[in-house]
Parts: C-alpha cells; structure tokens; sequence
C-alpha cells in the first residue's frame, strides 16, 4: 500500500477515534447531569421532609436525616467534580499518544493522553490517561526505543514504538505530527508562536523532559527551581502542585497547599492553571501580610514596594549599608547568637514576695534555668506563672485571699529581672553594641525601615510563644531571589512543611538584598536544587537583545525567530510620546493582542498613561495597589511586570540618566524578558550605557524616526535598520 494511503487511512482511523470518544463524553456527561439533578431534588425533598415533621422526630431521626443529607451532599460535589473534568476534556479531550510494548507481555498498546483520566462508562477501557498519570512519563520522558514507567505494583519495562501529537479542539482534529522526541518541535513552535492570553495558562501539551523532572520530584522536602527568564519556572511549579495533588489524592488536597506570591497582580495572573488543570486555587500570602501580622500592634513599617521606589528614585548610601549588613547569613547567625545568649546573660534573677510569702532568689534562678529550651519571653511567662501557682497555694493553705492583683504583681517582678520589656526593645538593644551602631535606623518614631522588618519578626518568633502556618504541608515560594536570608528563616521558623522554592538570581529587584542560588542553598542544605536553562518565552532575538543586557552563560534560547528588538531615538520628549503612540497604533492593527509598556518606576507609568490615556489610548495601569491583572494594553513599572509575559513590550526612557546603575540594569533586564515576540525601546537623548552595543558598528539593532535622525546622530550614534 502507497505510503499516502497509509497516512490517509490513519488519519481516518484518528477522526474515527475522536469522534467515538467525544460520543462517549457527551454520554457521560448527560449522565453525569442527570445524576446531579437527582441528587439535588433528593436533598430538597428531604429538607422540606425535615422541616414539615422537625416537631414529630425523635433525636435519632434527626440525626439519621442529617447523615443522608449530608451524604447526598458529598457524592453530589463529587459528580459536579466529575461533570467539571468531562467538561474540559470535551473542550480538548487530549493532546498526545505514546505506543508502548510492555516487555512482560508483548503486548502494544496506544495511551492518548489528555488533562484528565476517563474511560469508556460500560467496558472500564482507560481512552485517555491523566498527564500525571504513571504511564504518561513515558510521553514526556523518552524517546523512541526502551523505555520504563513506575506503576503501582513496580517499574514496568518495555519499548516505545511510537509517539504522536495533537491539536484537537473540541471534536475536530486540526493537526497531528509523529515525533521521536519527547516533544517535536513542530507543535512547540506552533504553541510558543501563538499570541499571549490574559492569564497564565496550562503547559501540558509542551512539557519538555527538564520541565517533566520538576513536576514528578515527589521525594524532595524542599525543591529550589532556579530557571532563566521565560523558562516557566512558576508555570512549572504550579504543574508540580498539581502532580502532587494528584498523586496524593488520599492525603493532600488544595487547602494543604500555599503560595507565597510576589504580588497581588501575579496572584491574579497565574490564578487559572491549578482549576485548568482540575484542582481547586490554593491560598495565596504574601510576605507583607505576615509582616502585618507580626507587627500591626508593634509599629508601622516601610513595604518593600516602597524600598524599591526609595532606591529607584535616590539613592542613599547609608541606606544601602544597612540593608546589605541584614540581607546576609553572617547577620542572621549573629542575631540568633544573640537572641540565644540573653536569657543567660541578662536574666538577673531575685527574690519574689507577695502577700509576706516569699520565693528566694535561688528558686527563681532554678526555675528560669528549667525552661532554657524556650524562647526568653515565654521563659518569663512560665517563671511567673510557676511562682504565682507556688505562693497562691501558700497563701490559700493559711485561709488568706488572692486576687487578679497579686499575680500580676508577681508577672511584674519577673519581668523587671529581665531589661527588655518585649522582642521591639530587645531588638533595639541588638544594635546598641558599637560593631553594629548606627545599623538600626527608624524612619520615624512609629515606622522602621523594610530592612527591618524580618529582622523583628524573626526577633519576636525566636523570643516569644507565635503560631505559624501548621495546617499548611506544602509551600509554593516565588521570586526566591527577592528574600533576604532573614525572611527565609521566617519561613523556616513559620512553616514546617515541604516546600518548592522558585526563582531567577538574574532577575533581581534589589540587588542590595537579593538572594543568590548558593545562598539558599545555603539556607536549605537538604534541598533537591534542579536548573531550568532553556528560555521559550521570547524570540531568539529578543533573548539575545536581553542578553547583552545582562549576560547569563546558562542560559539556553529557544531556535524561534523574529523581529529584532528597535531602539527608536527622538529629540524630545514630545516627540518620544509620538513613537510611542505610533508603536501602540501599529501593535493594534497587528496580528498580537497583549501589549506590555514597562517603565522603570510607577511614577513614570503613572505620568505615561496620563499622556496616552489623554491622546484616546484604551489601557490599563497597574500599580502596587491592583489587584487584577488585565488584557489588552497595560502599562506598569518593570517591578510589577515581573513574572507577566506581553506579545509585545515598549520600553520607554532607556536613556543613561533613567538606566545608570546596578538596580536599574535589573529592572531593564526585567522588562526586555517580558516580550515573547515584539520588543521596542524609546529614548531621548544619550543611551543607557546597558544599551551601548545596540550602538556597535555592524549591530543589526535600532532604528530611528526619519525627522529625528539628526538630533539622534548628534546624542548618540544609533545603528538604524534600512
């Protein structure tokens, strides 16, 4: 037979296949609703039966009732559970197949592979595997040739004799490619190259083996995910969750799982994969929201948002000294040295009377020293409470009387034997030794500086009875550059579960305070530490573009070109408004829909979308306060963006007084990431010294408006494109 009748008759016997499956999803699916239907009219029927006969049932009746109700209840959220994952297969019922011999047996046998498990109703035959699924590593896993997965009962060896891609949506076949690899590169172009959507969305169709190594890591306590810019690290990680929900179905669910997120936007951002996946949103928490739980009754503090803003807008040495000496593992051993020392070294312990009934200065001592395993507050808590217990029971033996009084003087005692009156003051006097003088400086009398904060938090955990987050069993941790050690011993102290901790040393916010991979490897000795080099967001050019802005040896691009980046020079800032609104005119008569205006700061988006949104531009701002993230255009500072990915990114102001030192190379950087396929920088006057090799002789970068070209020539050489 002619290979074309052969690829014909396959294709058919493809459609066939679809097509009995979606008959039997939308079977199911009727049935699925029917029984949902049942289950409610059953529920109402017994609640109107209670509420009509509530007078004539006995207790055991009601209770009886309750059992059924409650019942029908849960097998009822079940079935909607399973209507919900019935629903997504038939938007796409699955995206893969791998042919696979078992060696056991001999026999072959074809695994689709979608988001979600299903099998046809009356013979229980499995027509599509779960992505999590054992079976499905070997898609992900291995090429062609021997090939292994681990099921229930053990490791089942065996040989792929085929694999195959799909596009299907709903019941129509769009394309199908056989691939030897473990993901062709046909359909991750075809993925890669679409326009971006308005929220982060589900990669299962595309993971790559490296990617596939993440989310099956079950055994780690603590996994750290370092990976470049655009190579989905959190996109994995939020895989992995679900990987992990699934495989521990019986033991782990949703409300077990926390994200500690870098903003409220990002939050919002990524907030559809886990219920694209069929799992419910997890809880979100951010570092601000722990700090206002620690220290809303302590003092007012300074947000990191507002560190970032300070150190963009002017620069202060003094301040930089301060948060470099509490952003390493020295100052944190040194503090908790510290903390350690003082129950020994300034507990003075003294006699205790109350009522003519006294406790000697030896008692006191002995018993402070019986709870050196506490934290020093709570020591003096227990101290007190022992010694009032003691005298209470005297003074009661000899028929006198004790009040609330008498035993808060005694907690008053106590606490004048120790000269810290709380964790505040006992961190005020961590600073008072000349080494570290002048390190602790507040911005007013009620509000400390960010650099603080954790520091105190930490202070009043180590010193002082706190709940932390003990129903949590595993934390999501994004951004993990951004977090000083401190704020990692927070976490340490507040949640002892598992956790996945994810981030890019090169994508530093504040490189005063950032974190780099040894430093919390450092941090987490037992951890799994995997690297994610291969960055698929951008194009090669603009990866390239990012590069020379800030080099990272490891990192590996995507073979997926485009346009190259522009730089567009104009002579005023008049006219750099000009090119904007020129560039947002072309973006939206373009083929892309998301477009991404990144500026340095939030007072410089804020002036800018003040000039475009005046000029008729429909976008959006976004700012530390929002709490959404939108379609369409948005305009927003490099901060803020991190994490987001735009079809198209404007860089405005990439001039050198805008983008001069260390922080500002970060935030260029971060906002040249954001592009997947169009990158355009505008400038007036003298180019950012980060940008000088846009300006190289031969550089295939820049251009510049025609009415602008003499003025440009005369700031700076830039290279044009003819």
């Amino acid at each position: 037979m002619a290979l074309t009748d052969l690829q014909t008759r396959d294709e058919e016997q493809e459609r066939q296949y679809l097509t009995e499956t979606v008959r039997l999803l939308k079977r199911e699916l009727e049935r699925l609703s029917a029984s949902i239907d049942r289950t409610a009219r059953t529920i109402r029927e017994h609640k109107e039966f209670m509420w009509e006969n509530w007078r004539d049932m006995d207790f055991a009746e009601k209770a009886a009732m309750r059992t059924e109700v409650n019942t029908s209840v849960g097998v009822g959220d079940g079935v909607v559970t399973v209507r919900r994952h019935v629903e997504r297969l038939l938007e796409s019922p699955y995206f893969g197949r791998v042919d696979f011999r078992r060696a056991d047996d001999g026999e072959r046998k074809s695994h689709y592979i979608g988001v979600h498990d299903f099998s046809d109703p009356e013979t229980q035959e499995i027509l599509i595997h779960d992505w999590r699924a054992p079976v499905s590593s070997l898609y992900y896993d291995f090429e062609s040739g021997a090939a292994y997965f681990e099921s229930p009962t053990g490791t089942v060896h065996g040989t792929i004799t085929g694999k195959r891609q799909y596009k299907v949506v709903g019941d129509r076949l769009e394309y199908m490619f056989d691939s030897t690899l473990t993901i062709g590169d046909e359909v991750l172009q075809r993925e890669l190259s679409q326009s971006a959507d308005d929220r982060m969305k589900n990669i299962v169709a595309t993971i790559q083996r490296e990617q596939n190594e993440v989310i099956r890591n079950e055994t780690a306590k603590v996994l750290i995910l370092q990976g470049v810019a655009g190579s989905g690290k959190t996109s994995i990680a939020l895989h992995r969750v679900a990987f992990l929900l699934y495989r521990f179905k019986d033991s782990l669910s949703s409300d077990d799982v926390m994200i500690l997120s870098p903003n409220k936007v990002f939050g919002d951002y990524i907030a559809n994969v886990l219920p694209e996946l069929g799992e419910e949103q997890i809880a979100e928490i951010d570092f601000e929201r722990i700090a206002d739980r620690f220290l809303a009754k302590v003092t007012e503090f300074e947000t990191f948002s507002e560190q970032v803003v300070k150190l963009l807008d002017r620069p202060d040495d003094a301040a930089a000294e301060r948060m470099r000496f509490k952003a390493t593992r020295e100052f944190v051993n040194a503090l908790d040295e510290w903390l350690a020392a003082r129950g020994d070294e300034d507990f003075t312990p003294r006699q205790i009377e109350q009522r003519n009934k006294r406790l000697p200065e030896d008692w006191v001592a002995d018993a402070f020293a019986a709870s050196r395993g506490l934290p020093v507050f709570a020591r003096l808590d227990l101290l007190a409470e022992s010694a009032a217990s003691r005298l209470r029971q005297e003074v009661l033996d000899k028929g006198g009387k004790w009040s609330a009084a008498d035993t808060n003087g005694i907690r008053k005692q106590v606490r004048a034997m120790f000269p810290h009156k709380d964790p505040f003051a006992l961190y005020k006097a961590f600073y008072q030794v000349p080494e570290r003088k002048g390190l602790f400086k507040p911005l007013s009398r009620k509000k400390i500086e960010y650099a603080d904060v954790f520091p105190l938090v930490y202070t009043m955990i180590r010193t002082s009875r706190q709940e932390g987050y003990g129903r949590i069993r595993h934390l999501l941790v994004d951004e993990m550059q951004d977090y000083t050690p401190v704020q990692y011993a927070v976490l340490r102290e507040l949640f002892s579960c598992k956790m996945t901790i994810l981030g890019d040393a090169n994508q530093s916010v504040n490189p005063l305070s950032s974190s780099s991979l040894p430093v919390i490897r450092d941090i987490f000795p037992e951890a799994d530490c995997l690297e994610l080099c291969k960055s698929y967001r951008s194009t090669y050019e603009i990866t390239d573009f990012a590069q020379r802005v800030s080099r990272n040896d490891k990192l590996v691009p995507i073979e997926r070109h485009g346009l190259p980046p522009q730089v567009v020079a104009a002579v005023d800032r008049k006219a750099q408004e000009a090119d904007i609104l020129a560039l947002v005119e072309r973006h939206r008569q373009g083929e892309y829909r998301s477009l991404g205006i990144v500026c340095k700061t939030v007072a410089q988006a804020e002036e800018l979308y003040g000039i475009l949104s005046a000029a008729g531009v429909d976008l959006t701002f976004l700012d530390y306060d929002s709490t959404e993230f939108s379609a369409g255009t948005v305009i927003t500072s490099a901060h803020i963006a991190k994490g987001l990915e735009f079809d198209t990114v404007i860089v405005p102001d990439v001039d050198d007084t805008n983008y001069a030192n260390a922080m500002d190379k970060g935030m260029l950087y971060i906002a040249c990431t954001r592009a997947m396929h169009e990158l355009h920088l505008t400038h007036v006057g003298p180019l950012s010294r980060f940008l000088a090799f846009a300006v190289e002789p031969g550089s295939p970068i820049g251009v510049a408006r025609p009415e602008a070209e003499e003025a440009a020539d005369q700031a700076i050489p830039v290279a044009r494109v003819s």
